[in-house]
């Protein structure tokens, strides 16, 4: 008598000792419910960065905007408002890269993807150097400390805006694609608030839509994971 390997049989089937070959539909259901898995591993870290982001933009900006917004009454001192606004961003920078780099362990990708996701992180290194050195140029060329005010925040929240379109594009990603946009507006709308009303400006409309998009990606991670719990007991 032979005895079944496992191996795959002439319909193309994968079969075991005394299991029946998986019909199509089942095919169909195991494949969908690896694939809800894929997305619960691959965006469960979404909702903390966006937080964390939101939480950076209150703050930071926040701390611009104290430097001269509720003057005479109160005023954070600029050595203190700058480290705050740096070590935030730092910060979040730091925990994104974290938890992007926990959410891949265990999952083999191709070297297609693997590039893909490489070049866009670098960029976000290249676009912000030559931001700055863009804007040590302009100084140098004669803009003032006011107009820099308004240059730099408006430059990196427009240059993350695209890069927050760019990888809705790359990742099919439409929460991405809607915060971009929205980066995209706020970024250039802010300096019409003047001074130092643009950096609260950046504060709210930025911090609080993270939050809105850190709460809704919540949601939505419980929903996949749900379907996905349900799948398996099913």
């Amino acid at each position: 008598m032979t005895k079944n390997s496992g191996r795959p049989d002439v319909t193309g089937s994968s079969t075991t000792d005394g299991d029946e070959p998986l019909d199509p539909a089942a095919m169909y259901a195991l494949l969908q419910n690896q694939q809800r898995s894929v997305e619960t591993q691959m965006g469960a870290f979404v909702p903390y960065i966006t937080l964390a982001w939101g939480l950076t933009w209150l703050l930071g900006f926040g701390s611009l905007w104290l430097i001269d917004g509720l003057q005479p009454h109160f005023s954070l001192p600029i050595a203190v408002a700058i480290p705050i606004f740096i070590a935030t961003i730092l910060i979040s920078g730091g925990f994104s890269a974290w938890l992007g780099i926990r959410s891949g362990r265990g999952m083999r990708g191709n070297s297609a993807s693997a590039f893909t996701g490489t070049v866009y992180g670098i960029t976000w290194s290249i676009g912000a150097t030559a931001l700055a050195v863009l804007g040590g140029a302009l100084r140098s060329q004669g803009m003032t400390i006011e107009l820099a005010n308004f240059y730099y925040p408006s430059a990196y929240v427009l240059f993350a805006g695209i890069m927050y379109i760019v990888a809705a594009a790359i990742w099919h990603a439409v929460p991405s694609l809607i915060a971009g946009c929205w980066l995209v507006v706020i970024a250039v709308a802010a300096p019409f608030f003047g001074y130092p009303n643009h950096y609260l400006f950046l504060a709210l409309a930025g911090g609080l839509s993270f939050l809105a998009l850190s709460a809704f990606g919540a949601v939505q991670q419980r929903r996949v994971r749900a379907s996905t719990n349900g799948a398996d007991r099913g």
